[in-house]
């Protein structure tokens, strides 16, 4: 299938409730899809938000810019008025907004929006006063002209019109809102993805932003997408999240949001690729993405600070599951620190002017260890040794180490792959 053919099927054009684009509903969806043009500026006019504004003045105003003939980057200001109709839109408020404009000598462009349609004489008159007045440019935008755009912008649809997406446009989209915007998505329609994910082009970024989404939502297990994908996407999709692991804590200090999603994600795509790649293959990964914009190595203290989140939700993760069938282990209480807290003991506080102390967030507990007991994973600790999982440090100095040892609890541990085709050089 053709990517035009692709891009067809993003958008459900008979879900998308034009009949209802009026007022309010119509410049929201203007603005927004003129936000995903590229315009910049974008101001909508005081009377627009809330209730729509009259017809009789613009209702959204933006700048666009654009390469002049030297190639210097000139802003052209754009008008956009919006003209709900259950008919046909009448000519003489078209006529209005084009002699209104005129007057103008700021303005480059007026769009004329409407959810049905203009007749031809609309069409016509438009053209021969465009004669007359080459500036402003007048865009005639109808029902057909808002489906064509509103196709090739899936991350609009989701925003305004949910239902209006197929599978592969929701995917699209769900992608497009996390790598530009950090934003997260519908579970109902994660699941829905999952059921159809055989059907659907599932590249290296769509695979970060699925999983991320998983975490934001709380955890990967009811949808497990690096177990569902071969070894090679899984050490793909983990190469692409580091290369890109400066921009995505460069965007989570910018707007705010909670870095846990993507510390787990990390942490999850790292441990799925030791599974099937030798730890050395890691160390390789760190040292070509963690880099200077200088393409120099970084900075010990510039590493630590994007690695180690990673390494120690690892550790903190397979010392709590790993020892929790295991016979070296006695600790009823250890995983108490993981459960939520009892609705029915807090949901009064709510309403309450001082709330409930908060969880403690060092993930301390009580670990009694039988050192006489064989190791549940197979390591060779001897007489009186101590699982290497409380034993080894997720240190820069010492990362072999350590990603060796996890390796060798991931792949003791994990299910096997279905069907696996085991190469030279995968495994360590």
């Amino acid at each position: 299938m053709s990517s035009d053919d692709d891009e067809k099927g993003w958008v459900l054009p008979s879900q998308i409730p034009f009949d209802e684009l009026k007022g309010y509903a119509l410049e929201e969806c203007l603005f927004w899809l003129i936000d995903g043009m590229g315009a910049r500026d974008i101001a909508w006019r005081l009377g627009g938000v809330g209730s729509g504004a009259a017809d009789g003045g613009r209702d959204l105003e933006a700048r666009f810019y654009v390469p002049d003939v030297d190639g210097q980057m000139i802003a052209r200001q754009w008008w956009v008025e919006c003209k709900g109709r259950t008919g046909t839109l009448e000519a003489d408020a078209v006529k209005v907004a084009c002699n209104n404009v005129v007057g103008d000598g700021k303005v480059d462009c007026l769009v004329i929006a409407t959810n049905t349609t203009f007749t031809n004489p609309t069409r016509d008159w438009v053209e021969k006063w465009q004669e007359r007045f080459p500036r402003p440019q007048i865009l005639l935008w109808d029902r057909t002209s808002l489906e064509r755009m509103l196709g090739q912008q899936p991350a609009t649809v989701l925003r305004l019109f949910e239902g209006g997406l197929s599978s592969s446009g929701y995917m699209r989209a769900l992608r497009d809102r996390f790598w530009n915007l950090l934003e997260y998505s519908s579970i109902e329609r994660m699941k829905r993805i999952w059921i159809e994910r055989d059907d659907l082009d599932l590249g290296v970024m769509e695979r970060f932003a699925l999983i991320a989404n998983e975490f934001a939502h709380g955890s990967i297990d009811e949808r497990p997408w690096a177990g569902a994908c071969k070894p090679e996407e899984v050490l793909q999709t983990f190469q692409y999240g580091m290369f890109n692991l400066v921009y995505l804590y460069t965007r989570i200090m910018k707007t705010g949001v909670d870095q846990g999603p993507i510390v787990r994600t990390l942490a999850y795509l790292l441990l799925s690729t030791v599974r099937d790649f030798h730890p050395d293959l890691i160390l390789e990964i760190f040292k070509l993405t963690l880099r200077t914009d200088n393409d120099e190595p970084m900075p010990i203290k510039g590493v630590e600070f994007f690695v180690m989140p990673i390494l120690d939700s690892l550790r903190s993760d397979l010392q709590l599951v790993c020892s929790s069938d295991c016979g070296r282990f006695y600790r009823d209480d250890s995983l108490k620190y993981w459960e939520d807290r009892d609705p029915f003991q807090s949901y009064w506080s709510r309403f309450g002017t001082r709330g409930i102390p908060p969880k403690s967030g060092d993930g301390a507990y009580h670990r009694l260890e039988r050192t006489t007991e064989p190791c549940q994973v197979g390591f060779d600790i001897g007489d009186g040794g101590g699982c290497p999982l409380y034993q080894v440090q997720p240190e820069i100095e010492a990362l072999d180490i350590f990603l060796g040892t996890i390796a060798h609890v991931v792949r003791a541990r994990a299910p096997d792959r279905r069907n696996r085709r085991e190469r030279p050089g995968n495994r360590g």
